[in-house]
């Protein structure tokens, strides 16, 4: 309720040499204007927010909706959050689907769109790129780890060597 009068009240502020009800008139007259053009003004804003079609990730009711062909994929869950910053740099429209399996595991499928083709070929050369750089690094973390394990046995060995040669004394 006291918002409802905080709306409704108008403070009406401005300097005359001698108040008529013609100068009074004028006044309120100009704060109208002035109030109805700000209202015009975020009418306009709020309708052409209303009409802007949504970008980047939606959902696939939406993505379907906007009638553009769509293509899909099926995605690893380490490759979305790549696909996500690479669908975004290029401003293609895209919509992750997660489909159950059994024993809380999920399959997920990429749903996407573009005006261009060229477009959705350069997103997924970049994507492709970052993922194969992803799997190489993985690959090498993997290589030293073996060499590391490799030497801890190796030392391990001599270790029991060097023990059996001072047990036979």
């Amino acid at each position: 309720m006291q918002e409802e009068l905080e709306r409704q009240t108008v403070a009406l502020v401005f300097n005359a040499s001698r108040m008529t009800a013609q100068t009074l008139s004028d006044a309120m007259r100009r704060a109208m204007d002035a109030g109805l053009r700000e209202l015009s003004r975020q009418r306009e804003r709020l309708q052409a927010h209303e009409h802007q079609e949504p970008k980047g990730k939606m959902s696939v009711k939406e993505l379907i909706g906007k009638g553009a062909q769509t293509d899909n994929m099926e995605i690893d869950e380490e490759g979305i959050r790549t696909f996500k910053k690479t669908a975004n740099k290029f401003g293609v429209d895209y919509a992750v689907y997660k489909e159950p399996l059994k024993d809380n595991q999920y399959k997920y499928y990429v749903f996407f769109q573009a005006k261009d083709t060229s477009v959705i070929r350069a997103a997924f050369e970049e994507y492709t790129n970052k993922m194969e750089k992803k799997r190489d690094s993985v690959k090498q973390k993997l290589e030293k780890n073996q060499e590391i394990v490799k030497k801890q046995k190796e030392k391990a060995r001599s270790v029991e060597k060097n023990r059996h040669k001072e047990i036979g004394r």
